[in-house]
């Protein structure tokens, strides 16, 4: 009989969450689809176009969530780190990680 390797104790199905203040804490879709759809995003599209961000955003946040941050009519700095958590938190990953891959392109 061949090895077995357990990981299902690694496995969990519970979303990862973005902490922006103490009251805004939104979960982040780390679904298959959803990291295939980003994926595709983010190839073709210019990540520093404030509405490419937001399509991206809405497909991690949630339309509502967007709709909140919007309305705090955040710099656009503001944005680009969001992105950057909402990645980190949907690869595992930590967030200078991800900053530093963005800087290097």
């Amino acid at each position: 009989m061949g090895k077995t390797i357990d990981i299902s104790a690694h496995l969990t199905n519970e979303r990862p969450t973005l902490k922006l203040s103490e009251d805004k804490v939104y979960k982040v879709n780390d679904r298959k689809s959803t990291m295939i759809l980003i994926n595709q995003k983010m190839k073709e599209s210019d990540m520093n176009d404030i509405e490419e961000i937001d399509k991206v955003l809405k497909a991690l946040l949630g339309e509502k969530a967007v709709k909140e941050i919007d309305e705090l009519d955040p710099p656009f700095s503001f944005y680009q780190k969001i992105l950057t958590g909402c990645l980190a938190a949907v690869t595992g990953e930590e967030l200078d990680t991800i900053e530093g891959r963005f800087q290097e392109e």
